[in-house]
């Protein structure tokens, strides 16, 4: 094929995406000039110096005076101890001042911040503010925690595999905006686990010594039913969350870790008796061999 042939497709590949560069361009000039009043780029050369001189720390949430602050969490903090079933108020009025009066909160964070920096100086006397901050605050998320994770506990109860994933999730989310996502992770771990505990506890409880391994396995066969659903559940719960690998990390330190754990344990305590009975069979049949042996050899 002639070299010909290449140019005119290549002009035209050229061309449309040089109409959509410009295109962009005017979107952004359009968008500005809407958006901001005193700021009016006529030309493309405008419009990339603006880009390039745009404040990116505009985009910073507002700080908080230390004093108001301080103020609007002991209000939140003598709400929640005085006043019985204010949790869910109190989350959905931090939630929508985080996310859309664009105040930043130290919903993650462990030490203080609020976006507030104390200006005192080294040669002051020293400033409490900020342990003042982090003391109200670390109470206020110590009552909402309990709040959540009484609610996951109780969304185990629920039988509709649909809905338990929708509120489980909220919950889950609830606590991230609370805390990192390290402990939120464990704490949820620890509840899913004891739940397993008990499910593997009921299953296995119920064996003896004398069970027939085959009605065992068939028990065992149910039990992983119930064990395939939890596991289902969680992995629609925290995939929409976590990051892949953190919700393969729960997955198989909380169910599959588990398991293979408990399932160790329990063949050892089923099978040792049985060890030692056969033992003990194999040691009186040779003794009774060699008496018979001995017998033998003095008719002889």
């Amino acid at each position: 094929m002639k070299q010909s042939q290449y140019i005119f497709p290549t002009k035209i590949i050229f061309s449309f995406f040089l109409y959509s560069i410009e295109h962009c361009i005017k979107e952004i000039q359009s968008e500005v000039n809407k958006q901001c009043p005193d700021v009016q780029l006529q030309t493309t050369t405008d419009c990339f110096e603006w880009l390039n001189n745009y404040n990116c720390d505009s985009l910073k949430s507002p700080s908080i005076p230390h004093g108001d602050l301080i103020k609007f969490l002991k209000t939140l903090q003598d709400l929640l101890k005085n006043e019985q079933n204010q949790e869910e108020m109190v989350l959905d009025l931090l939630w929508d001042i985080s996310c859309q009066s664009s105040v930043s909160l130290p919903s993650t964070l462990s030490g203080t911040s609020f976006h507030f920096l104390s200006r005192t100086s080294l040669h002051s006397v020293e400033d409490h503010s900020s342990m003042d901050i982090k003391s109200i605050w670390d109470d206020i998320r110590l009552h909402l925690r309990r709040f959540l994770v009484s609610r996951l506990q109780s969304h185990n109860e629920i039988n509709n595999s649909q809905q338990k994933i929708l509120l489980k999730n909220q919950c889950i989310q609830q606590l991230l905006f609370l805390y990192p996502e390290s402990e939120v992770t464990i704490k949820y771990q620890n509840i899913q686990s004891k739940l397993l505990a008990k499910l593997l506890q009921n299953c296995f409880s119920s064996y003896s010594r004398e069970s027939n391994l085959d009605i065992m396995a068939d028990g065992y066969q149910g039990t992983m039913l119930k064990l395939y659903s939890m596991i289902k559940e969680d992995f629609n719960t925290l995939h929409e969350i976590l990051a892949p690998s953190s919700t393969v990390k729960f997955i198989k330190e909380t169910y599959l870790d588990t398991l293979t754990e408990e399932m160790a344990k329990f063949l050892e305590n089923f099978c040792e008796p049985q060890f030692k009975e056969s033992a003990v069979r194999v040691i009186k049949t040779s003794k009774s061999s060699s008496r018979h042996r001995g017998a033998v050899h003095a008719l002889g």
